[in-house]
């Protein structure tokens, strides 16, 4: 089962509550749209908790784009439908984990795997849906879309065909409405991933997984399908890639996955930190207490920088004791105060970590190359710091700012 809180800001339950239910989806009153910040406070704690936040009560546009602004990902209201005991069509509610509240959409996007529709008008009838499968083979399915391409119904082949061919199937259908003998279609955008349609393939009944999901543009049309057999191929061997990309001793990625991710962010225009954090010293570790200490160190760093990474921020491990870590600048601070601060030893030797951080706007740095040469001087210069260190600089500038550790 899934929880929701409703009437939030008009009713009586306590925030005390709200942490200790965790709801799955939190309803807020309109009235907290006269003041944002109540909103946006509430999205927080939402993120926090792995709920969707939704406003209810909303009746015009301008409180639509209120709560939208806010950081409402969901409203309901009379502006978009009367009230009623059942909703009006089948409706996808993605369940986001903590994780996923924070984490943008990632994975191979489904543009990849994209096939061209078997497209009919929505009064098509059965006799011609059965026309168009008999002429091709290959086609699983016909999406049935209305005058602006939008999908209305979906007609499974093998579905399709067996009610057909059944004892007056013929009869009673061919000269209907094929929407009689179809399902509600399965969209999703052109921009999500292949997790994404997994999951909007998982939630569905169990007899339509072998459904085509329709592919729909930011206006509704059906730009094509996507198999779920070719999905499943795919992700197997992406996951295959991946594994033997992991570090052996941390499981973690290693710099290709990272570097690529760079410039993922680059392309995308986003500001962002790049920071090399290693163990000062470390082969006195592996000469005075071992290389299996020493492997233990760095496995509890990696374990560290997995536990504090928040939001969007991407861990690796680029051999030895070396990591690197991609994050917004707004998750910095805590992860590098949470491993920073943490008191490290190896086999009873006390060690410390260093931390350089390059601040990258947009514009700044075209490639994880450019990127990786700035981070270089300042990783020099945290490391002539005594104790714990953090070195932060931005690219294209050549002064650095000492945010950790005293001078040699």
């Amino acid at each position: 089962f899934r929880i929701c809180a409703d009437v939030i800001g008009d009713g009586d339950i306590p925030l005390r509550v709200l942490a200790d239910l965790a709801p799955d989806l939190m309803k807020l009153d309109a009235s907290l749209l006269s003041g944002p910040a109540g909103v946006r406070a509430m999205r927080t704690l939402c993120e926090q908790l792995g709920a969707l936040l939704s406003v209810e009560g909303v009746e015009t546009e301008s409180q639509c784009a209120a709560a939208v602004s806010a950081g409402a990902q969901l409203a309901q209201g009379e502006l978009f439908a009367p009230p009623a005991r059942r909703p009006a069509a089948d409706v996808y509610v993605p369940a986001l984990s903590p994780v996923a509240a924070a984490t943008p959409p990632y994975g191979p996007p489904v543009r990849q795997f994209v096939r061209p529709a078997a497209l009919l008008p929505a009064g098509a009838s059965a006799g011609q849906v059965r026309a168009l499968l008999t002429r091709s083979p290959d086609v699983s399915g016909v999406v049935l879309v209305d005058a602006a391409g939008v999908p209305v119904r979906s007609v499974h082949r093998s579905r399709f065909l067996l009610s057909l061919s059944g004892r007056y199937g013929h009869a009673l259908y061919a000269d209907r409405p094929a929407a009689r003998l179809g399902d509600p279609p399965r969209t999703v955008g052109v921009d999500a991933t292949a997790w994404e349609v997994l999951d909007v393939v998982a939630d569905g009944a169990r007899d339509r997984t072998s459904d085509d999901v329709a592919v729909v543009d930011r206006l509704g049309r059906c730009v094509g399908v996507v198999r779920l057999a070719d999905l499943v191929r795919a992700l197997a061997e992406s996951r295959v890639e991946e594994a033997a990309a992991l570090n052996p001793l941390t499981r973690l990625p290693g710099s290709d996955a990272i570097t690529g991710e760079v410039d993922r962010w680059i392309a995308d225009g986003r500001v962002f930190t790049l920071s090399w954090l290693d163990v000062d010293g470390f082969k006195r570790v592996n000469d005075g207490a071992g290389f299996a200490a020493g492997d233990e160190l760095i496995r509890a760093v990696g374990r560290a920088l997995q536990a504090a990474a928040s939001g969007a921020t991407r861990v690796g491990h680029i051999g030895g004791d070396d990591f690197l870590v991609l994050a917004d600048p707004e998750w910095l601070d805590p992860l590098a105060t949470s491993v920073l601060d943490t008191p490290w030893s190896a086999g009873g030797l006390a060690v410390t970590l260093s931390l350089a951080t390059v601040l990258c706007a947009p514009g700044s740095v075209t490639d994880h190359r450019e990127a990786a040469a700035s981070l270089a001087p300042l990783q020099q210069a945290a490391k002539s710091l005594r104790g714990a260190s953090w070195v932060l600089g931005r690219a294209g500038l050549p002064d650095h700012e000492i945010r950790r550790g005293s001078g040699a």
